[in-house]
Formats: C-alpha cells, sequence, structure tokens
C-alpha cells in the first residue's frame, strides 16, 4: 500500500470522525456550559485559539473557510476573563471525552497504535502546512488511549485542511469557491457557505477545479505519510477504518 492508497483509504474517515466530535451534543452542551455563541462560537474560537490572543483579522487569515466577518463575530464575542488559548484547550478535552465514549468498543491496545501512527505522521510533516496544524499539534495530549487518538486524529484532519486550503487557492477556487463545489450537505453548496458567513452572490461550483484541488491536497500531505513503512502503513487504514465504524455509525 503506497501513500496516496493510504490517504485514499482514511482521508474521508478521518474528516468524519472529527466532524462527528465537533456535532456531537456533549460538544455544544460544553459551549453552553462556557457560555460561548450558539453555532459556531466553539468551533471559531477553538480553532484560532491555539495562536493565543490574536486580532480576529489574523484568526480569519488562519481559519479561511470561515467568511473573515463571521469569524470576527464569533471572536469578539468571546466572554470576559476567558481566553482564546483555553477555549482551544477545552475543545480539546470536550473531543476527548466524546472519544472515550465513542471508541469504548475497542481495545485500547489499538487505540494507542492508531495514537501513535496519527503523531508520526503529524510530527514528520512541515509546520509551514497550515498554521491552525502547527497550532494543534503543540496543542498536549490527553494520557488516556481514546482521548489521545481523538485529539491525534484532529492534529491530522488539521493537516489536510490546511493543506486543502493551499490547494484550494492552487486551483483558483479559493475557500468560497471551494466550498459551492463540495457536492456534501453538511459543509458544501450554497447553504455551506452561507453557513460559513459567505454571501450571495455566490461563485459557480467547478468540480473539475475542485478534483484538482484534492490531487494538490494529496500532494502537499504526502510527505508526512511517507513516515510510515508499508507495515504501519496498513496497520493506520485497518485501525482507523475500524474507529471509525464503531463512532461513525
Amino acid at each position: 500500500m503506497d501513500t496516496n492508497q493510504i490517504m485514499g483509504a482514511t482521508s474521508a474517515a478521518v474528516l468524519e470522525y472529527g466532524r462527528a466530535w465537533m456535532l456531537a451534543p456533549s460538544t455544544a452542551e460544553r459551549a453552553a456550559e462556557l457560555r460561548l455563541a450558539k453555532g459556531f462560537g466553539f468551533w471559531t474560537l477553538e480553532r484560532a485559539g491555539v495562536l493565543g490572543e490574536v486580532e480576529a483579522d489574523v484568526a480569519a487569515a488562519a481559519i479561511r473557510f470561515m467568511a473573515p466577518a463571521a469569524v470576527a463575530a464569533y471572536w469578539e464575542q468571546r466572554p470576559e476573563g476567558l481566553s482564546a488559548f483555553e477555549i482551544a484547550h477545552q475543545y480539546g478535552l470536550a473531543a476527548a471525552a466524546w472519544g472515550r465514549k465513542a471508541a469504548v468498543s475497542i481495545d485500547d491496545g489499538d487505540l494507542d497504535r492508531l495514537a501513535d501512527l496519527a503523531t508520526k505522521v503529524a510530527s514528520a510533516a512541515t509546520s509551514s502546512t497550515g498554521m491552525l496544524f502547527a497550532g494543534w499539534r503543540a496543542m498536549p495530549q490527553p494520557e488516556d488511549s481514546a482521548g489521545r487518538v481523538t485529539v491525534a486524529l484532529q492534529v491530522l484532519r488539521d493537516l489536510r485542511g490546511g493543506a486543502h486550503l493551499s490547494a484550494a487557492h492552487a486551483a483558483g477556487l479559493g475557500p468560497h469557491g471551494a466550498i459551492m463545489s463540495v457536492d456534501d450537505p453538511v459543509r458544501g453548496g450554497a447553504d455551506g457557505a452561507e453557513r460559513f458567513g459567505w454571501d450571495s452572490p455566490h461563485p459557480e461550483s467547478d468540480t473539475v477545479a475542485r478534483a484538482f484541488a484534492e490531487e494538490l491536497t494529496t500532494t502537499i500531505c504526502a510527505p508526512a505519510y511517507d513516515a510510515l513503512d508499508e507495515e504501519e502503513g496498513e496497520a493506520f487504514v485497518e485501525l482507523m477504518l475500524a474507529l471509525h465504524a464503531v463512532a461513525c455509525k
């Protein structure tokens, strides 16, 4: 199994595993406890919270897929006395808590193995792939198996996310056009674009450019996944798909 095959087999699973805990009721409940704005308040502040106390425009530059005005609105609604970095830390804790329930049927040894492999890939990636990837890679991981693997996979999600943002620009789409070209009811089309704060008129969907952006994304991520040898690559695919099947059913 080569590097492209490993990514092709697991990229959707990593994306959907992260989406599952981000959209989980427990995550929304924790956001309410922290008095964060409904909608994308927790998501926005955790995304760029790893950067620390930056201006809203800098946060928007890091997030990129959300319209700058929407990022600013959420960024400026942060409750007084709660730092951006602390919100990011709380998001990691919420992810770990969800993972402990979602992965309860999987052996801790398998979860540790998957976390080790995900961390190996992340460690091999260049920080220039993305600001949020670099920030989340530097965050402490939980010590328990399920929590650790959930945060480790979030780092891989941000690895591909950072790469895809660069690829979307290179393909001539930009973030707005990339969202419009995604065939996904959760994050694509006009509804997805407006959910992320982009106003009409919207760019036309361009599936050819979208496919090119996906190819570029894989090319950018490939050197990191090259860190896995053949046995490790096969194990990563097997364990990731097993976790996805249990947690995202």
